[in-house]
């Protein structure tokens, strides 16, 4: 799990984003992240747009670049993105959600690393990750009837964001807590 050293709820909730101490490590991974996949945005559109490229042989494979453009592109935008919280209104208290979102976690399998305060963390092995110490982790901050949530992801070498399984997650948190 990625170390969140000094998590400030408040702060946290107020900027609708987690705020907590990031090492050095993280933010020279963000960095690289974000160099690697813009390279693969915008290289495409460098080998499409070449002046030199003979344009008779243009076959599928350079409408497939920009398939790969395309992804890179949604990976930069859910890295920067990676650490927004996302709100849910329940009909419930504090109590209940924390009971119902430590239910469902349960039910899915997920172990849980926190459970202190108005924080609740379960993560949850990597499916690629061959050293168990690369885990995802889904963090809910509960304030009244407020739910805030977000997943983030620990891995080898690029931290990689969670691309699609968080859209899953605020569906389920969201029905759960207002049925």
């Amino acid at each position: 799990m990625r170390s969140l050293k000094n998590l400030n709820r408040k702060k946290s909730i107020e900027q609708s984003k987690l705020v907590y101490s990031e090492s050095w490590l993280n933010k020279f991974d963000t960095i690289i992240l974000y160099l690697f996949f813009s390279w693969g945005f915008l290289m495409p559109f460098l080998v499409y747009f070449n002046p030199h490229r003979d344009y008779s042989k243009t076959g599928i494979e350079f409408y497939l670049l920009f398939i790969f453009s395309l992804f890179c592109a949604f990976t930069i935008y859910r890295k920067a993105t990676e650490k927004q919280l996302t709100k849910i209104i329940s009909k419930y208290n504090t109590e209940e959600n924390k009971l119902l979102i430590n239910q469902y976690c349960e039910k899915k399998g997920f172990e849980k690393h926190r459970n202190s305060g108005n924080i609740i963390i379960y993560n949850n092995l990597n499916p690629l990750a061959i050293n168990s110490m690369f885990q995802t982790s889904r963090i809910f901050i509960l304030d009244k009837n407020d739910i805030y949530l977000t997943m983030i992801k620990e891995n080898q070498k690029l931290n990689i964001p969670i691309l699609f399984s968080q859209i899953s997650l605020k569906r389920d948190i969201k029905n759960l807590c207002q049925q």
